[in-house]
């Protein structure tokens, strides 16, 4: 059963995320496998986010992602 990402939910251990056997994937991780800062994980789901709905220019996009991370185990309140 593969595991997923404690601080974005991705799928650990893909071809793309091969390096990462520990709790975070290559997104939030740096290269010894530690959480990398909130706010630099923030601005990369925002930007994840933001791929999705590119042409909405009004939304706040780091608020989304804030949003999204307090659901995640690494970043629960």
């Amino acid at each position: 059963m593969d595991s997923s990402c404690l601080s974005c939910a991705m799928p650990l251990g893909g071809n793309e995320n091969k390096k990462s056997e520990g709790k975070y994937c290559t997104y939030c991780s740096d290269e010894q496998g530690k959480l990398l800062p909130r706010e630099q994980v923030q601005q990369g789901i925002a930007q994840w986010l933001k791929s999705w709905a590119p042409k909405q220019d009004s939304v706040d996009f780091v608020e989304r992602a804030d949003h999204y991370m307090k659901a995640m185990p690494a970043w629960r309140d």
